[in-house]
């Protein structure tokens, strides 16, 4: 009798034994599957944030639009002309920046005649033209003697460190460059166009 129930026993937990570890190894099966599903996921997320070509381009070309149609005005300027005319006027004001760093070396002033166009350096050179800017100088006590004076004195005072952004056409040959501040246009260089160059021009003194 004692025997029979120990053999009941030991079949009894053997087939606990047997059924957990089939409990168990099912378990774990769907446990496994569970990464995997999750691994997908993000494939499928992808394409979701994706922007379509051409979204992110179309502030600039409308900005470039409203740029050329302040520049141009009424005169009769290509798209292409004016991005020329403009590139090459702003190559030139960076290269007088460097110039300007030293206005009072005769070898600043020499390079800087090379840009001014010769009508320019016949008025202000002189003396009665240069004595009327003389008056009109915010500080007193300045001679302006000489064209290589009228560069160190006043236009190099009224030039160095500003920020030109934009040209203005007066017309297709003569140029303003200017600095945009709000509503307002302010003028720091005049180009003319002499045998296909630009030149900085200076305004003659209106009397």
């Amino acid at each position: 009798m004692k025997i029979s129930k120990i053999t009941t026993f030991a079949f009894c937990v053997t087939a606990c034994f047997v059924s957990g570890v089939f409990f168990v190894s099912c378990g774990s099966s769907a446990v496994a599957t569970t990464p995997v599903v999750e691994a997908e996921k993000p494939l499928v997320d992808e394409p979701v944030v994706e922007q379509p070509e051409g979204v992110v381009a179309e502030p600039t070309v409308q900005a470039e639009d409203d740029e050329y149609s302040r520049s141009v005005g009424g005169i009769s300027v290509s798209r292409d002309t004016f991005a020329e005319d403009k590139e090459t006027i702003l190559r030139i004001i960076s290269e007088l920046d460097v110039i300007m760093k030293d206005p009072g070396s005769t070898k600043s002033y020499n390079a800087w005649v090379g840009y001014v166009d010769q009508e320019s350096v016949d008025y202000w050179k002189l003396r009665k033209n240069l004595q009327k800017a003389e008056k009109r100088l915010p500080v007193k006590g300045i001679k302006l003697s000489s064209l290589q004076d009228y560069f160190k004195n006043v236009f190099v005072p009224a030039r160095r460190g500003r920020e030109v952004s934009e040209i203005r056409y007066i017309s297709d040959t003569y140029i303003k460059a200017i600095q945009v501040q709000g509503e307002q246009d302010i003028v720091y260089y005049y180009f003319n166009k002499i045998n296909g160059r630009w030149m900085v021009h200076l305004p003659p003194i209106d009397d």
